[in-house]
């Protein structure tokens, strides 16, 4: 896999840059990426001299840390730029715009990508414990693979997170689960199944794991468990097309979660067949 860090010159895109780098060092020496690339993607002609200057402050680090790479500048929207320029990459990204604007802009970006994302506020320089949410259902195998090959790239111990929630319907698997929560695996429940799997998938790549659970709203639990656990990085699914009618009801949970982590997030799609 390639490791792509991008750019538009804004400056809440350093410290996506420097964690990039620095990931990128920490993993020649494991030879987890096959190349390095730093992308600077130029939205108006004005913004290109601060592009550039964040491609070469960047480059500088890389060289230092004897890391090769190559460098690319190209124009357009960022969501069309990026997903161009990394169908087989881990693509390390910041914020773009404005804070305030960034969630609508991030949901862009993620529509367009097939691949995985590394979304960074805060260069946190550690990965040694890593969160994975699963939700419990398939569309989380993305993430359990990917973020499974980080931590085993860079010898990481893995906890695979599921939150139970409040339930709003009346149906027998989901008062099993709300019944048995603080014991979910020694159910028979689709979703223990699904944490056994990726236990098993885990396990199967080398990587040490275990399972938590929790009960309540998604999202705060989500953010309670890293608060608590201290984990370096944070792995979220993101489950529904850009199209579908569920992403006007229900929370995206993976741009709720990288805006408000302080960590690390890991967002990756479900396989294409889902």
């Amino acid at each position: 896999m390639d490791l792509l860090l991008c750019t538009n010159g804004h400056p809440d895109t350093r410290p996506a840059l420097e964690y990039g780098a620095w990931l990128a060092e920490v993993g020649a020496a494991q030879a987890a990426f096959r190349e390095v690339v730093l992308l600077g993607v130029v939205e108006k002609p004005a913004r290109r001299p601060q592009v550039e200057a964040l491609l070469e402050e960047t480059g500088r680090i890389l060289q230092e840390a004897a890391v090769p790479y190559r460098s690319v500048l190209r124009g357009g929207k960022p969501e069309q730029v990026i997903a161009e320029a990394a169908p087989e990459c881990l693509t390390v990204l910041g914020p773009m715009v404005g804070r305030l604007a960034w969630a609508h802009a991030l949901s862009r970006i993620l529509a367009a990508m097939e691949a995985p994302v590394l979304h960074i506020t805060e260069a946190h320089r550690r990965l040694e414990r890593v969160l994975l949410c699963t939700g419990g259902l398939r569309y989380a195998e993305g993430v359990i693979r990917t973020g499974g090959w980080l931590a085993r790239a860079f010898g990481a111990t893995v906890t695979l997170f599921h939150v139970v929630e409040p339930v709003t319907l009346e149906y027998p698997v989901a008062n099993e689960v709300k019944a048995h929560w603080s014991h979910l695996l020694e159910t028979d429940t689709p979703q223990a199944r699904r944490l056994k799997e990726a236990l098993g998938t885990l396990e199967g790549m080398g990587v040490a794991a275990e399972v938590r659970v929790r009960h309540g709203p998604v999202v705060r639990e989500i953010l309670h468990e890293i608060r608590e656990g201290d984990y370096d990085l944070v792995g979220v699914g993101s489950p529904y097309a850009a199209r579908s009618l569920r992403r006007l009801y229900r929370p995206n949970v993976a741009v709720e979660v990288a805006e408000a982590a302080g960590r690390p997030v890991l967002i990756a799609r479900a396989p294409v067949e889902d």
